[in-house]
């Protein structure tokens, strides 16, 4: 069991067992920063990259909060899948953010939280936008990380099923997000003020993606385009609860609409080299459809 600690740490990550979080933690890591990583016991704990310091922090209890933030010079704040209401949450943890004199707080959005005030992230950018703590959003496309996270039991029975029709998809790694919140964290007087929206290198179909699948794997994927019910019929079957059914529903339709095709070069800008395409984050992951 790994002990949790409260030692000081400049940079405080968020989220560090997750797709992106662990990736931030590396690549501050890497840079030979010290990372403090918030967890919520010693299981999850245990699961942080070596070499970063666990603390205990959960945002919906604010007596965590002092601690966790003790000496942090820099944060990198994302929105745990479980919490919807951010004001008792994430935006009161910036309130105690900005008490302890956090000198950056780097927040990953979504694609569009800009101006739609129904996804939560909304609500913790304006908190951002009007506190007095400097900040950096970043606002990702669509995760690469879905063909190994909701899409992987599909693809290892050889489809993608999906109601997104025929739209393509500038699909983003979560290693160049990591990258680039640990730049933006390292630079704060550059990336401050700025929101930044990244995508990959360029936009696909589901039908492209099933054929670098079929090759790298040596054995037949397709594409299924399904439609409303019969995706979430599909996805109710996998048991996916009601709710997140819609949300997944309601993300892919926009995908006909070409919600997810814009491709953006700030990775590119950001990093001094090309974002990371579909067919190496397949090349890297060959063993989890397998």
């Amino acid at each position: 069991m790994v002990a949790l600690t409260a030692t000081e740490a400049p940079f405080l990550v968020i989220g560090g067992t997750g797709n992106v979080g662990r990736e931030v933690i590396a690549a501050l890591l890497a840079a030979g920063e010290p990372v403090r990583a918030a967890v919520r016991n010693d299981a999850a704990a245990a699961r942080l990259p070596p070499g970063a310091e666990a603390v205990r922090l959960d945002l919906e209890d604010s007596a965590t909060f002092e601690a966790a933030l003790a000496g942090v010079r820099g944060l990198f704040l994302m929105r745990p899948p479980l919490i919807v209401r951010v004001k008792s949450t994430l935006n009161r943890f910036l309130d105690a953010a900005e008490a302890a004199g956090v000198g950056h707080c780097v927040f990953l959005s979504v694609a569009g939280a800009e101006t739609n005030k129904m996804v939560p992230h909304h609500g913790t950018e304006k908190r951002l936008m009007e506190g007095s703590t400097p900040w950096t959003i970043l606002r990702p496309g669509f995760f690469a990380q879905n063909l190994t996270g909701p899409y992987r039991e599909d693809i290892r029975e050889g489809r993608i099923v999906l109601p997104a029709g025929n739209g393509e998809v500038a699909f983003v790694d979560a290693k160049d997000l990591g990258a680039v919140a640990a730049a933006v964290l390292r630079e704060p007087l550059a990336h401050a003020g700025q929101a930044y929206h990244l995508t990959g290198p360029q936009a696909v179909t589901f039908d492209q993606v099933a054929a670098v699948l079929t090759e790298a794997l040596g054995r037949p994927v397709v594409y299924e385009a399904a439609s409303i019910p019969g995706y979430w019929r599909h996805v109710r079957r996998r048991g996916v609860s009601r709710v997140q059914a819609a949300v997944y529903t309601v993300l892919h339709v926009g995908l006909r609409k070409g919600q997810g095709a814009a491709v953006d070069p700030t990775i590119a800008q950001l990093l001094g080299r090309p974002a990371r395409a579909m067919p190496q984050f397949i090349a890297d992951n060959l063993s989890a459809w397998r």
